[in-house]
């Protein structure tokens, strides 16, 4: 039973909330009611309710201190649900931002709107209870998501293969008819600390993506403090529907706007059928964003195809690249660096891929290189925004110098440490393995989670190891089941099934193999 706490300085109020619902069948349970935020405080401290509905405005301490109180003492549960009137809706806002997930207006209030509201704050209390219970696997399965997506938008699979396995792998379903890319830029934003900016994007992020869900399938990805892909699943006349996706951007721009007090610009791309080709729609959505503005902010590269460039072929140098940053070879960096600069540098009218090709520079470094973002944020330390100051460029000159200063700092710190950090690499690998003992390991799923191709890590086994790859893992197995032997008294079948073997007759094959003795005459060994 969820436990659900009601403050309101007024007791008509308190007592016709209290018999609205039949809270009980809905599966919640009122442990307490309060006439001001501080009794409120000492009840919630109580009871530790999961869901609270307040007033905004009350004595001794209002409900927008009492949710900020809240926050700070008890991490994300209880859920605030705002009971507000109009003339209070600034205050709203601000309540939003300390972790209010909804609001009611008082003379708007019914049994039907109430229980909506309060089954919405129930689904969110049982996502946060399992990721609490599940720790930290599925933070990390959205992390993968996200970075699946970045991948995607920005053309970064190396084959369709690649892509099918990833996807596959992550429980996503690519069902739809068709796939619209939106791209959006927050604007509007006060002058507030970098820390400020990012949980402003990610707040104003959630709330838009809740309100898409509700009228489109779609994937939300933060790009940074102030930009956002949207990737959305349509049928074939919703992707040609310019009245409905124009709307679905709006009611994001608007619902931004309302809550947080920010603009959104949005552009929306080309629909395409296959969803590997996602990268093209992306594109034509950034393309008519950098002409998107307050008096027109939302705008669809369908109405306007005839003036669309080009896709940047950034595949041409992705292998080259991949190579060069798995290698730590800056000389071929050097080179197809330079090789983009020169493709793209003389012509004005290429600012979008300018910035596309700049973009995914910036992501591989990100994601390829051992302490990438530290090394970007002194590569460009001498600017005011430091890497991120690419998002400001307006022209292609001005992505084309961002992106020799990335190749000159790359390559100054690549070539004086190439062979430590390949090295580096091959323990941290090791550190994995015997992290991840109990699981049964391949070459193709370690390589995948230090996002290197599985020979190339290979080849650094066999150059900077003491063992092959499959031997270090048959070796670190075998130093684990001897402890599990000795030391915990496990039976032979069962360290065979911990560690991942088909059978306890494997496992023993494997064992003397490694040792010279069977785990049986080990075990007699070490009982002696």
């Amino acid at each position: 039973m969820i436990k659900l706490l009601i403050a309101d300085d007024e007791p008509l109020v308190l007592a016709g909330m209290k018999s609205m619902l039949p809270w009980n069948r809905l599966g919640l349970e009122i442990c307490g009611t309060a006439q001001n935020g501080q009794q409120a405080l000492e009840l919630i401290r109580q009871y530790r309710p999961e869901i609270v509905i307040t007033d905004i405005k009350m004595p001794v301490m209002t409900g927008l201190e009492l949710a900020q109180h809240c926050r700070a003492e008890f991490g994300d549960l209880p859920l605030f649900i705002m009971l507000t009137s109009f003339e209070e809706f600034s205050y709203v806002r601000e309540a939003m931002h300390h972790g209010a997930i909804e609001y009611i207006v008082k003379l708007e209030l019914t049994p039907q709107s109430l229980e909506m509201t309060v089954r919405k704050a129930m689904e969110m209390v049982a996502k946060i209870q399992n990721k609490a219970s599940s720790g930290a696997p599925a933070a990390s399965l959205q992390l993968f998501r996200d970075k699946f997506f970045t991948r995607l938008c920005n053309n970064m699979f190396e084959n369709r293969e690649q892509f099918c396995r990833q996807h596959e792998d992550l429980g996503l379903q690519f069902d739809a008819e068709r796939y619209v890319a939106a791209s959006c830029s927050i604007t509007n934003v006060k002058d507030i600390s970098a820390q400020q900016q990012l949980t402003l994007c990610s707040s104003t992020v959630s709330m838009v993506q809740d309100i898409l869900k509700k009228l489109c399938t779609c994937q939300v990805t933060i790009l940074d403090a102030r930009h956002f892909n949207i990737v959305f699943w349509m049928t074939a006349e919703q992707a040609y529907d310019l009245e409905f996706q124009n709307h679905l951007l709006q009611t994001a721009s608007d619902t931004a706007s309302r809550y947080f007090s920010v603009r959104l610009l949005c552009g929306i791309g080309t629909p395409v059928e296959d969803p590997f080709l996602i990268a093209q729609s992306v594109y034509s959505a950034r393309c008519v964003l950098a002409a998107a503005t307050e008096a027109q902010p939302v705008l669809n590269a369908q109405q306007d195809l005839a003036d669309q460039n080009a896709l940047f072929d950034f595949s041409a140098y992705r292998l080259r690249l991949t190579k060069a940053f798995e290698e730590l070879d800056g000389t071929v960096l050097e080179q197809t660096i330079s090789d983009i600069i020169d493709s793209l540098e003389g012509h004005p009218s290429r600012h979008i891929q300018a910035l596309d090709a700049a973009t995914n520079l910036l992501y591989m470094s990100l994601s390829l290189l051992p302490e990438g973002e530290t090394l970007l944020s002194n590569i460009f330390a001498d600017h005011p925004d430091g890497y991120r100051s690419l998002y400001k460029y307006v022209s292609t000159h001005q992505c084309c110098e961002w992106m020799r200063q990335l190749r000159d700092g790359l390559c100054q710190n690549l070539k004086s440490q190439r062979k430590s950090y390949k090295k580096q690499v091959v323990e941290n690998v090791e550190a994995y393995i015997r992290q991840n003992i109990r699981k049964r390991l391949t070459l193709n799923e370690v390589a995948a989670a230090f996002n290197f191709s599985p020979n190339y890590l290979s080849q650094l086994f066999a150059k900077y190891a003491a063992r092959g790859f499959v031997d270090t893992i048959t070796s670190e197995k075998i130093a684990a089941a001897k402890v599990m032997l000795a030391e915990h008294d496990m039976k032979i079948y069962e360290v065979a099934e911990a560690l991942g073997y088909e059978s306890a007759f494997y496992f023993s094959r494997v064992f003397k193999k490694e040792t010279g003795i069977s785990p049986r005459e080990y075990i007699q060994n070490t009982s002696k």
